[in-house]
């Protein structure tokens, strides 16, 4: 089955590109390397943190002669998404105000090095390529997950008994899981090998309630509502109706399951938002963590420096008081706040409202169910940005996703844009079988 997204063919054909679509094609080593960057990142190998640290430093080295082997579409990459490179500039300065200014550098460095690997992939892959990339990644992931949990293998569940498959933690599984049913919804209406993606698509259903989630369950809820509105967009009113009424009765399937076996929704809503009734568990880091913001509200305490400050600090008290080994606050805006302060958390709302800009001007010009990628991905940021520590982390498959898809959407819209070399079109380079 051959099958060429409307998007593709609307890039290439914009006015100001250089019209060299079949001169630096894409590579079949280039597609593995985008793969394993893929898995890495996605933190399915965090059970072995020696193995994870030398991929990176492996990523790294092939990435770096891939900066100089394409040199011209690196640089226009960095010219087109030069407000990202404000995350890891800010968090190398911070090593001047940090309380661990060698451990702010280095992981400073490392986020850079993201952020360039991320602007590099955009440039290099459209959103129908990511999209199908991510979805091969998490869907094998998935399909490990699954027997594992299913013959109840002791790393496969948590202390407390709960899933979490080949992941290092229930709500990793369970975000993941969100964004391989995403990739499977957005496939699936694009017309790629519809039976797949619907499998799939049932199996990260089945792993996101068997990690038990709150946070991954709301998101997916949200997405039964988002989905039908983003994905029938250019169709016709018959199907547009038809697809909202579905999104509706989803959604009141959920709320009747959740009576039926006596869930409450104010529970799941508030384990979501990392609180509880009790203000027990998360709650805790939370309210230590505006007491940090109130002490140094400006710059904070210097990027990862919270977290690594020896036996002494006030990061390991709070590990004491909530008797467990947390390196973040389960909340990406605190997280930012605490070690950047209002600069950070600056940097990160400006660009995350150009990212939206990006988005929403890409729904406009296009109504190819791959379109509405990067808006879905917004709204997944935001959601689990509240329970969870993503942006702003180096290394974080959020982060890379943050810059391959804001490159890679805006080398998508007609816009005259700078634009790197030409790519060959994902189904050519790569046919389908």
């Amino acid at each position: 089955m051959s099958f060429t997204p409307a998007l593709q063919t609307t890039r290439d054909a914009a006015p100001g590109t250089d019209g060299l679509a079949g001169s630096d094609p894409l590579l079949l080593w280039e597609w593995l390397f985008l793969h394993v960057i893929l898995i890495v990142a996605c933190y399915a190998l965090s059970l072995q943190p020696q193995i994870q640290s030398l991929s990176w430093y492996l990523i790294y080295l092939l990435s770096l002669g891939l900066f100089l082997l394409r040199y011209g579409t690196f640089l226009s990459a960095l010219w087109l998404a030069a407000p990202l490179l404000a995350w890891p500039a800010v968090a190398v300065l911070s090593h001047f105000w940090s309380d661990v200014p060698s451990q702010s550098l280095r992981t400073g460095v490392q986020l850079g090095m993201t952020v360039l690997i991320s602007l590099y992939l955009g440039s290099r892959f459209s959103l129908f390529d990511i999209t199908r990339a991510l979805f091969v990644v998490l869907a094998l992931t998935a399909l490990a997950s699954l027997p594992l949990i299913l013959l109840q293998a002791s790393f496969a569940y948590d202390d407390n008994g709960v899933a979490r498959g080949i992941f290092p933690h229930k709500n990793v599984l369970g975000g993941n899981m969100v964004l391989l049913l995403l990739c499977s919804l957005l496939l699936f209406a694009q017309g790629w090998r519809r039976l797949t993606t619907a499998v799939i698509a049932a199996t990260s259903i089945a792993l996101i309630a068997l990690s038990e989630s709150s946070t991954a369950i709301v998101m997916t809820l949200g997405l039964c509502l988002l989905a039908p509105a983003l994905l029938t967009r250019g169709a016709p009113a018959p199907l547009r109706l038809f697809s909202y009424i579905a999104g509706i009765v989803a959604v009141s399937l959920a709320v009747w399951m959740m009576a039926a076996f006596n869930l409450d929704p104010v529970d799941i809503a508030l384990d979501a938002l990392g609180k509880e009734r009790t203000l027990t568990g998360r709650s805790i880091l939370w309210d230590f963590a505006a007491d940090l913001i109130e002490a140094r509200p400006w710059l904070g305490n210097g990027f990862d420096a919270f977290w690594n400050s020896g036996i002494s600090s006030t990061g390991h008290y709070v590990q004491y008081v909530v008797q467990a080994d947390v390196k973040n606050f389960h909340n990406s805006y605190l997280d930012i706040a605490v070690q950047l302060g209002v600069v950070g958390l600056t940097v990160t709302v400006v660009f995350l409202l150009l990212f939206a800009w990006r988005a929403l001007a890409l729904l406009r010009v296009d109504n190819a169910p791959i379109a509405a990628l990067p808006t879905f991905f917004l709204c997944f940021i935001l959601a689990y940005s509240l329970s969870e520590y993503a942006l702003f982390r180096q290394h974080s498959l959020i982060q890379l996703l943050l810059g391959m898809l804001y490159v890679s959407a805006a080398l998508a819209l007609p816009a005259p844009l700078p634009r790197p070399s030409r790519r060959q079109a994902s189904t050519a380079a790569l046919p389908e079988t």
